[in-house]
This record gives C-alpha cells, structure tokens and sequence, in this order.
C-alpha cells in the first residue's frame, strides 16, 4: 500500500443522499443535453489515453458506453451501467495494477471523495494516468445556476462545486502530478432536442470563448512516487518500469461460475 493519504470525508446525510444522485445522474445522461455531454466527454478521454496500446482502465461513475479505445486495452466500469459492482473506495484490483482511472463526477456526487482519490493512487501503477472529469461551477454553466435558471436538487446541479484549481490542490495532496486541464462541451445548459440541434452549430462558436463557455472540465493528471513531486518536471520518463500484475478484479471467477450455472 502507499503511504501517500488523502484526508477529508463527508457527513452521514451526504454519504446516504449521493447514491441517488448518482443514479439521477445516470438518467440525466439520457437527457439530450446529458447525450452531448457524454459524447463530448468520451472523445476527450480517449484522446487522453490515446497512448494506452494495451493495459487495463477503470471508468467510475455513471458510464453509458465504453470508451472509443484500442481493442487490446481491457475497460472495466464501475458505477450506474456499469459491468462491476464495487464502491469507488474499495475496488477490487491489485495494487499497481491499472493502467489508468477515470473519474467521471465522482468528486461531485461521490462519497467520500478524498478516500476515492487515495484508492485510485493504490491502484494505479507507476505513471499510471488519471483523468477527472468535473461540471465548470465559473463559466457559463455556473453562471446559469447561480442565477437560478439550472437550480434544482437533482442531478447535475446539486452536486459539490470544483474548481479546476481546487482539483490541481487534492490531486498533488494525494501523490499525483497534473499535465493538463481540458474545457469540454461548449453550449448551454438547456433542455429539448430540438434546442439543443439548433445549438449544435453555435458549439465551435462558443469555443472561442474559452473556459467561460465550458460546461465540463478535464484534469489529467500521473501518479507520481512519494517524495518525487518536489522539483519533478512535465516532461514524460520516457521507460516505464516492470508491470506488478494485470488488473483482476476479484469477483470474476465468482460471475463466471454463476453463468456456468455453477457455484464459487
């Protein structure tokens, strides 16, 4: 285990209330604002992992569809329409064993989001990568909330605001190394199917508009050893060291065995 360690939990009112909003969440990517931004979403993480030839991924949070990944690369999802059962902050793989983590608004809507941080540093092997996928609470979107227009209790708009800055603090807090920061989803936060094509073209137009016009955040960030931050570079070591094992999560013979009609 690490010795790297994360501090921060949230209350027993919160920890019931964010199973449900997860869920609503999950819904909402139905939505055709929620398919756009689903769409807009995968496309950056797989650009992010573009380098991935082969390795294991796991997605946390609600997942509708796989990432467009090479076929070599192994997706596991955790979550609202996902394909394994587990808490983000106990997942069932190996130490040093994942290639790379998503975390799609697990931070917002989450339990315990500092615990989720430091499992995903456990997991994840040396140089492994992490993405944070986050709601933009300083731009358009936010602006919209604010005002009243966005504001309800359900899923999107009632979950934990996070800056991008605020992600960079926890991130290096918890052993990892941001690279990059990515603005995602350039329109706005309506409603219809039919307001929603109209906008389709005004999408490269607000782009322009940079971060302010963003609906989502991307933080990417590798994991780094402890003690190896201080002074530590951008730039990439170029050789990777030996891998401790693949990703094996450990239910999987159990699941198996049950659609043999067997028993574990």
């Amino acid at each position: 285990m690490s010795s790297v360690q994360c501090s921060g939990k949230v209350g027993p009112e919160r920890m019931r209330a964010t199973g449900g909003h997860m869920q609503n969440l999950h819904a909402w990517y139905g939505t055709p604002l929620g398919q756009r931004v689903g769409a807009a979403e995968r496309g950056a993480v797989a650009d992010a992992l573009a380098h991935l030839g082969i390795g294991d991924t796991v997605c946390i949070g609600p997942v509708a569809h796989p990432l467009p990944l090479a076929p070599t690369v192994r997706q596991w999802r955790v979550g609202p329409g996902g394909d394994l059962v587990a808490t983000p902050q106990q997942l069932p793989f190996r130490g040093h064993s994942v290639d790379a983590v998503i975390l799609s608004h697990v931070l917002e809507f989450g339990e315990e989001p500092a615990a989720v941080l430091s499992e995903a540093y456990q997991v994840l092997a040396p140089e492994g990568r992490l993405v944070v996928l986050t709601f933009n609470p300083l731009g358009l979107w936010g602006v919209c909330r604010l005002w009243g227009w966005c504001r309800s209790s359900r899923a999107p708009w009632c979950g934990r605001q996070w800056p991008a800055s605020s992600v960079g603090v926890h991130l290096r807090r918890c052993g990892f190394e941001t690279l990059a920061r990515h603005s995602l989803c350039f329109r706005l936060p309506m409603q219809g199917e039919r307001l929603q094509k109209r906008l389709d073209p005004w999408e490269d137009r607000l782009r322009r508009l940079g971060r302010f016009a963003a609906g989502v955040q991307m933080t990417v960030a590798v994991r780094r050893e402890p003690g190896s931050l201080r002074g530590h570079t951008l730039v990439e070591r170029v050789g990777r060291g030996a891998r401790v094992g693949a990703a094996h999560p450990a239910g999987r013979v159990r699941v198996q065995a049950l659609n043999r009609g067997g028993s574990a």
